[in-house]
């Protein structure tokens, strides 16, 4: 096996953060570990994105976790990934750190709504893009379905199928988990 890292994007409420607990769970059930980047109040106490067994990782310190032949699902990337902070030490170390997934066999997921935004060194390498389209756009209406094309850095063109009743997958994460800012660093 093999590490990989996939990039979801697409609008606000379009499914990234569904899609990223959708392939969180399947890893679970795969055996492996699965970490995400759960945000932590003041008391220590996380505020849980997915809704079964998990690890917290801690995004201000990638390269200091020795994790290996897992998934890690990083939502609200852009916080710690922006193109605007690439000199920053923890935009840096993600960079390091996403040139280290593959040897470690870690299937790692980020998302963005805005591509660009996301340092170089990591907006040029991952393996997999996987773009979704709320159907209906209308946010203010209820969720029928989610557009979802996958792309490969190798193949041209994408695959696109379309995940029906998306309402099924619900369960395995919160969408109403709050994920602020790092403090600038």
């Amino acid at each position: 096996m093999t590490g990989i890292r996939v990039e979801h994007l697409g609008p606000n409420r379009s499914g990234k953060t569904l899609m990223n607990a959708i392939f969180a769970w399947e890893a679970y059930n795969r055996g492996r570990d699965v970490y995400c980047t759960c945000p932590e109040d003041d008391q220590g106490r996380f505020d849980c994105i997915l809704n079964f067994a998990h690890e917290h990782f801690d995004v201000s310190r990638p390269m200091e976790q020795d994790i290996y032949n897992c998934y890690l699902m990083t939502d609200e990337s852009v916080e710690f990934l922006d193109a605007r902070g690439s000199m920053k030490k923890t935009t840096k170390d993600f960079g390091y750190f996403g040139y280290q997934v593959l040897k470690r066999d870690i299937e790692w997921h980020y998302d963005t709504v805005l591509h660009e935004n996301i340092d170089r060194r990591i907006r040029l390498s991952p393996e997999y893009q996987i773009k979704t389209e709320r159907v209906p756009r209308d946010v203010q209406k209820p969720l029928v379905a989610v557009r979802v094309s996958v792309s490969s850095r190798w193949n041209v063109g994408a695959r696109s199928f379309i995940l029906e009743e998306p309402w099924r997958f619900f369960p395995l994460y919160n969408d109403w988990v709050r994920v602020t800012p790092m403090e600038i660093a």
